[in-house]
């Protein structure tokens, strides 16, 4: 899917979560992303991983959602894309 955005002239691909960064950075690992090793990298070579953890940007987007029932997770975000210019 990363290169066919390319493709369609989109400059960068981000990916954010209502997570920590350590939890970002294993999530990426585990879905096959390679990282950005250089000095001052930002985490993968190709999807940027954005950890939101205190939910602050995406309450801001008015994207928060808390689940009915109490499961443990907290405050989390909708599932969503935007294509921003």
């Amino acid at each position: 899917a990363y290169e066919m955005m390319k493709k369609l002239g989109v400059d960068e691909v981000y990916c954010l979560s209502v997570n920590d960064a350590f939890v970002m950075r294993q999530w990426g690992l585990h879905q096959g992303l390679t990282e950005d090793k250089t000095v001052g990298g930002l985490g993968f070579e190709k999807v940027k991983l954005l950890p939101d953890g205190a939910c602050q940007f995406t309450r801001g987007m008015g994207m928060s959602c808390v689940w009915d029932s109490e499961r443990g997770f907290g405050e989390r975000t909708w599932r969503y894309s935007a294509v921003i210019d």
